[in-house]
């Protein structure tokens, strides 16, 4: 009894495992050298890494490398003002530059701001970067 109870219960772990496991989205993709600025050279990437930009900067880029990813990898960018959501880009590539704009619509308020990184895969953590603009 006790063999066909532990057979019983290995198949419906297994089955359980085999349900789950194709729902999950793994990947070895990573985010690294992820910055803002205000302009992009001819690859798409920011030179330097700024924190601050003024109230009448007409577009703020973020850009990263996506290393390990196959194609049609997506990333998120999401721009916020405090807690506030001000757009998300979702971007669908493959390793290398990866970035996503914010344009202005008027002057923005001077204060704290952030744009957060995100692989869509379960394993992902976002990064999120913090800018601060001025008047």
């Amino acid at each position: 009894m006790k063999k066909t109870f532990r057979s019983v219960f290995a198949l419906i772990l297994l089955g359980a495992v085999c349900y789950i496991l194709p729902s999950c989205n793994v990947s070895t993709a990573n985010l690294s050298d992820i910055k803002l600025c205000s302009s992009v050279n001819s690859s798409g990437e920011c030179d330097g890494d700024n924190s601050t930009f003024s109230g009448t900067v007409p577009v703020i880029y973020c850009s990263a490398q996506l290393k390990n990813a196959p194609s049609g990898t997506k990333v998120t960018f999401e721009w916020k003002q405090g807690s506030e959501s001000m757009g998300k880009a979702d971007v669908e590539t493959s390793s290398g530059v990866v970035n996503s704009t914010f344009k202005p619509t008027s002057a923005m308020e001077p204060g704290t701001y952030s744009v957060t990184v995100k692989i869509n895969t379960d394993n992902s953590k976002p990064v999120t970067k913090e800018f601060t603009i001025t008047e």
